[in-house]
């Protein structure tokens, strides 16, 4: 079934694509949307209807175009229009537009007016108060952009053990919520750092689901404010301190990567990513991958990413981003 995962993300994404490029390309969004739903829906691997694209064509929101696109992925690992369409939008920046307030039209503004293609170029640009000069951007949306991005340096920072209570009473209902097969604190709280400035759950669950509990997320007593919510991810302001909260969920194959990337240490991320880097392989919050093969190597849990780099099990309070990957070496 992992392929039927990898399409239904493929599809998905090209959806967001085509939702950027405008009311013209609604038509396409809705199909990629609907096909990524059907992937996630099937009870066996799309694979086994290859050998017949009239059989692919007989599923629901699969038409002749999408089922060609199926058996193009089972044939060379990638969908040659989604690669395409990549280069056509600002790729990095389409899960903003799961943040209150901001659409494709308000993304699409800022990447025409600044050229802004990149996290990395944003971050730049509300540094230097650049949206201010848009019409269009109000203080408090681009407040909204700030804590979704976490950069709301204003806000206090809670002692641990306040905070530590604060997240446990959220993850107690979160795991209550239909469908939630994992829910994990992550972040700051989890490497037990003496201040707190928000707090990260990582949550493991069927995709078909995913929706209804982002949505059951959103609908909690705790939630003051929403920032954020989209397909897999929800970012909220409690009514507790006003603390943020950002959620995400993974497959269940995911969610040792997803744990070790949103618990960090940024600085122990990147020391990994770049051990990761001289062996042709890339790590991110979906797992550790060979670049060449484009096979997936590990992600499952912590302990098989960290075994993969012959590397013991790093307690998230040791994931200073000093010298621990070499103190915990395998000899």
């Amino acid at each position: 079934m992992q392929t039927n995962k990898e399409l239904a993300k493929i599809f998905s994404k090209m959806a967001d694509c085509y939702r950027y490029l405008g009311a013209d390309e609604r038509f396409r969004a809705n199909a990629y949307a609907g096909a990524a739903q059907t992937l996630r829906n099937m009870q066996e691997p799309v694979g086994k209807l290859s050998d017949d694209i009239q059989k692919l064509e007989d599923l629901k929101s699969i038409g002749k175009s999408i089922a060609e696109k199926i058996i193009e992925f089972l044939t060379t690992k990638q969908v040659q229009t989604f690669e395409e369409l990549k280069k056509k939008v600002p790729f990095q920046l389409l899960e903003l537009m799961d943040i209150e307030g901001f659409g494709p039209a308000t993304l699409r503004l800022i990447h025409d007016k600044l050229g802004i293609s990149t996290k990395e170029q944003l971050l730049v640009a509300i540094e230097k108060g650049k949206l201010e000069n848009i019409k269009g951007f109000a203080t408090k949306k681009i407040e909204k952009l700030k804590q979704a991005l976490k950069l709301d340096s204003s806000k206090k920072r809670l002692p641990l053990k306040e905070a530590q209570l604060i997240a446990d009473g959220l993850l107690k209902s979160v795991k209550r919520i239909d469908g939630v097969k994992q829910a994990t604190i992550a972040g700051s709280i989890r490497r037990k750092k003496e201040t707190i400035g928000d707090i990260d759950i990582v949550i493991t669950a069927e995709e078909s689901k995913w929706k209804k509990i982002i949505t059951a997320i959103t609908r909690l007593p705790q939630v003051e404010e929403i920032v954020a919510a989209g397909k897999t991810r929800a970012s909220l302001i409690l009514k507790t301190k006003h603390l943020q909260a950002d959620l995400r969920i993974v497959h269940e194959d995911e969610y040792g990567a997803a744990l070790f990337y949103f618990t960090g240490s940024k600085e122990h991320n990147i020391k990994l990513r770049s051990i990761a880097k001289q062996r042709g392989w890339k790590v991110n919050e979906y797992g550790v991958f060979d670049n060449k093969k484009g096979k997936k190597l590990a992600g499952k849990t912590e302990e098989e990413i960290y075994k993969l780099f012959e590397i013991s099990f790093i307690p998230p309070e040791m994931r200073i981003g000093e010298n621990e990957l070499n103190k915990y070496k395998l000899t």
